[in-house]
């Protein structure tokens, strides 16, 4: 049996990759987890992450969401504008929670406001990605009353074993991050009162995330499935969770 192959010439494949490099993808998916854990922090319960995106030539918008099952938890929508290279990525994240403003407006940008803008840089290959974030505009200060530039790091390492995917990642942060004292009663008169320090991340550089995750995907024919199970652990807080999830994806 013979069996002919044309090769392409030189210009045939520059024109290829260049059909290739301005092709605009999009996709959307959905997170639905037991638990939402976000760089160590408690957030809610059972929660549904909406994610939409489209990217061209290496620049990416994307959107995403949370919403608890319970009606008193706060809502989340994030806007994160991002260009990678090489593996290289520089972006800025747009993060608005409800229960900051009093009216929960969306619109309405105030340094002391629900908005913040994070600067986020980092590098990605098939050994595993750094990431270094800092907020740099929105509400962000310290308890002395300073703008804080909160930062966080978080070092990623991908594997495979025992037929799952597996994740190990760490986060921290490399100094003190904003806060706020909360005003605790421990009684009727104001002597029973006491303040606690709260913080964004931590009171000075030290490790906020510990995670292990393990995913399985499964194959129902038109669908992959993901379903992932994770422990999230806050050595700062000295808190741990046991998380859930499974992803959700029309394509």
């Amino acid at each position: 049996m013979i069996v002919a192959v044309a090769a392409l010439s030189p210009l045939t494949q520059a024109h290829a990759q260049e059909e290739t490099s301005n092709k605009v993808d999009a996709y959307i998916d959905a997170d639905v987890v037991s638990h939402y854990v976000w760089r160590g922090q408690d957030k809610g319960g059972i929660s549904i992450q909406p994610e939409a995106s489209i990217s061209w030539k290496g620049l990416k918008l994307k959107l995403e969401g949370n919403a608890g099952l319970e009606t008193s938890e706060d809502k989340e929508l994030d806007v994160t504008l991002s260009y990678e290279k090489f593996g290289f990525n520089i972006g800025v994240i747009d993060y608005w929670v409800s229960g900051i403003d009093k009216n929960d407006r969306y619109f309405h940008y105030d340094k002391k406001g629900a908005h913040q803008f994070e600067a986020n840089i980092g590098y990605t290959c098939q050994y595993g990605s750094l990431q270094l974030y800092t907020i740099f505009w929105g509400n962000d200060f310290k308890i002395s009353g300073e703008r804080a530039y909160s930062s966080y790091a978080q070092l990623d390492i991908p594997f495979k074993l025992g037929g799952l995917d597996w994740n190990i990642g760490v986060g921290g942060t490399f100094y003190e991050s904003a806060g706020q004292l909360d005003v605790i009663s421990e009684g009727t008169t104001t002597e029973s009162t006491k303040r606690m320090k709260n913080y964004y991340y931590a009171d000075g550089p030290t490790c906020v995330m510990a995670s292990v995750r393990a995913t399985k995907t499964l194959d129902l024919g038109v669908m992959h499935l993901p379903v992932f199970a994770e422990v999230n652990a806050n050595p700062y807080l000295q808190t741990a969770h046991m998380l859930f999830g499974v992803t959700i994806s029309p394509f």
